[in-house]
């Protein structure tokens, strides 16, 4: 065939075939895409693993040095052998308002096993005071004006934050972030066993 006969596609068109495999190539690299991103947003979606992993964990708990809402002083050393759940808090955090009373509840069904002391984050004592009224929460609710004991604990912002520490004064658990009560029963019933009877 001469070469007058030959027929070579229009200019500014591509053969059909490298059309066909650009697109191909575009949604295979789209679909990888996809994948990645769900995998990598899983965790999130299951509520966040199990809380045994942080910066904390397996290390000796930072000093806690706090009053109350009656000034008593409160640290590590008054859970007495019993599992302490350190938690901060603030009245202006949604998530932190939601959990508090399943908090309360479990404070009561494993009594003398458990302390928890719930550090509010650097709020108006008055404030405080009238949120735990209103929430009828029992345990102690602790006051961190200048944030030292928070930044003691903490390398970053965000409330609320949940420690657990057993009675050699380690942290066994830590969950930055809201607990679902369900998920708060289960860390405690791992930890220490179901609630008395």
């Amino acid at each position: 065939m001469s070469a007058r006969g030959a027929q070579s596609p229009p200019l500014g068109r591509r053969p059909r075939r490298a059309r066909r495999s650009s697109l191909v190539w575009t949604a295979g690299i789209l679909v990888v895409a996809i994948a990645l991103a769900v995998l990598a947003f899983v965790p999130l979606l299951r509520g966040g693993g199990t809380g045994t992993e942080g910066t904390l964990v397996g290390q000796a708990a930072p000093a806690i040095s706090a009053d109350d809402l009656t000034g008593r002083r409160w640290t590590l050393s008054d859970g007495g052998g019993r599992l302490v759940w350190v938690n901060f808090w603030a009245t202006s955090c949604e998530p932190c308002r939601t959990e508090m009373p399943a908090m309360q509840r479990l404070a009561e069904a494993y009594g003398d096993r458990l302390l928890i002391l719930g550090l509010d984050w650097g709020e108006e004592r008055s404030s405080v005071a009238g949120f735990a009224r209103r929430y009828a929460i029992g345990y102690p609710i602790l006051l961190d004006p200048t944030l030292g004991n928070f930044y003691r604990w903490a390398s970053g912002t965000g409330l609320p934050r949940h420690y657990f520490v057993d009675d050699r004064g380690r942290v066994v658990r830590e969950v930055i972030g809201p607990l679902a009560p369900a998920r708060m029963a289960a860390i405690l019933s791992d930890l220490i066993g179901p609630p008395s009877a």
